[in-house]
């Protein structure tokens, strides 16, 4: 299990973090990740798969690289970018380090196959630049209300969109977790790229699909209202999730906005 909990700066806001990794109540090994540059408010959260620690291996090369990536981009001489930028500049670093797990999935026999989910944030001004492949998910809640915002690159999705599956359906659906996109598992991806305004009291949600499988967004959202501490909330979600099954490893992220100290709502 691994906690950490860290007041992160930005231009417009003040960001009050903590993530939390559990390895649930099966598996042997945990291949989820999650990862922050707080001086630069950004955070990224991955899911890894594969056979013998091969998607523990995808999820910390990817989030590696992408942390790296930006980390490299923030300490050069440029400093005037705009927002267009950094979102080109995301997209960029996520289809790199989509080609960097991939060869090495190509050169090692024991990592073939390969692959890991991502999804990033990066809070810049009043603005949020959000990112993702594969079914790992990143929510807001506002004002009471839940709001998923990345959309999974999942089979299950697809056959929604195309109405050849209805999500209303008694039975469940049987290839929940095959995935139309992820890093890794081919030569290119085409990562999902948006950017949304932040306000105060906005509390975002990152998390692998540990969380999603076993708790419904009814209660997530529920526990996102309760006057806790982010610490508590992270916590009673994980609890959730183990209740619920608690068969995957469960990675959640929490960031709560608020203004910074002087400023008024």
């Amino acid at each position: 299990m691994i906690k950490r909990k860290d007041l992160v700066p930005l231009c417009d806001f003040q960001l009050d973090s903590f993530g939390q990794s559990d390895i649930g109540l099966v598996r042997k090994n945990n291949e989820d990740i999650w990862d922050s540059l707080n001086e630069h408010s950004f955070f990224v959260l991955a899911d890894g798969m594969g056979g013998h620690k091969a998607g523990e291996v995808a999820a910390k090369e990817a989030v590696y690289f992408v942390c790296s990536s930006m980390k490299d981009l923030f300490d050069s001489q440029e400093k005037n970018w705009t927002i267009f930028d950094l979102s080109a500049f995301s997209k960029i670093s996520i289809e790199n380090a989509n080609s960097w797990v991939y060869h090495m999935g190509r050169k090692e026999k024991s990592l073939q196959g390969m692959g890991t989910t991502l999804c990033t944030l990066l809070f810049f001004q009043r603005s949020l630049i959000y990112g993702h492949v594969g079914d790992s998910r990143i929510y807001r809640h506002r004002e009471g209300i839940l709001t998923q915002l990345t959309a999974d690159h999942s089979l299950r999705n697809q056959m929604i969109a195309k109405g050849t599956f209805d999500p209303n359906h008694a039975k469940p659906f049987p290839y929940k977790n095959v995935l139309t996109r992820a890093i890794g598992t081919h030569k290119d991806v085409e990562p999902e790229i948006h950017v949304a305004p932040v306000a105060p009291h906005d509390v975002y949600l990152m998390c692998s699909d540990g969380l999603t499988d076993f708790v419904d967004d009814s209660v997530i959202a529920k526990t996102l209202s309760e006057n806790w501490s982010i610490e508590a909330m992270t916590e009673s979600l994980i609890e959730k999730a183990k209740l619920g099954g608690g068969s995957d490893n469960i990675t959640i992220v929490v960031i709560q906005v608020s203004e910074k100290d002087g400023k008024q709502n």
